[in-house]
């Protein structure tokens, strides 16, 4: 049986709990003008949200550093991983490392908002932000995308048990009309 606290479950059996969901590994950068700063910070709450219109979300702790810079952004780009690209998870998650050690030896090029972006992730959303909601000890950022660019064919890196994984063999093809 689990410990309860007055706002639910306790934290540790929480994280225990969230380990068995397998996330997408995500990298969101952020104009950053201030080069002491990180600019960008690695998210595993990236999800779609609406249709009409696209909206995506996820969340940022309020004690990350990035936290400030995420909710007062315009726009943010959202770098979908690929299966060979888990060493940019950890990069972009080291709350000390600044802007030029998270870009440090990376190919980047010139995204559609003024600043660097990361070259050749498996997916990106080019998203303006929407709204920011108060979420317990985190923010929950709401963006509209404006563009998606697909890189190159591959698969995602997810993160799952405390680890790096690639999707496996195919289990069974999805009964779903409608999806393209």
């Amino acid at each position: 049986m689990s410990q309860k606290t007055e706002a639910g479950v306790a934290a540790r059996a929480f994280r225990r709990g969230f380990r068995h969901v397998p996330t997408v590994v995500t990298v969101v950068l952020f104009e950053q003008p201030d080069p002491e700063l990180p600019t960008g910070i690695t998210i595993g709450s990236f999800v779609s949200l609406s249709l009409e219109p696209p909206l995506v979300c996820f969340n940022v702790m309020k004690s990350a550093r990035m936290h400030d810079t995420a909710v007062a952004a315009r726009n943010f780009v959202v770098h979908v991983l690929r299966e060979d690209q888990n060493e940019l998870s950890d990069r972009f998650a080291m709350p000390h490392y600044r802007r030029a050690e998270q870009l440090d030896g990376l190919t980047t090029v010139p995204g559609p908002f003024g600043y660097d972006i990361l070259d050749n992730a498996l997916v990106r959303f080019d998203c303006a932000l929407e709204e920011v909601h108060d979420a317990g000890d985190h923010s929950m950022l709401v963006g509209c995308v404006l563009d998606v660019v697909e890189g190159e064919p591959g698969r995602p890196v997810v993160y799952h048990q405390r680890a790096y994984h690639a999707i496996g063999d195919r289990v069974a093809d999805s009964t779903l009309e409608g999806d393209d």
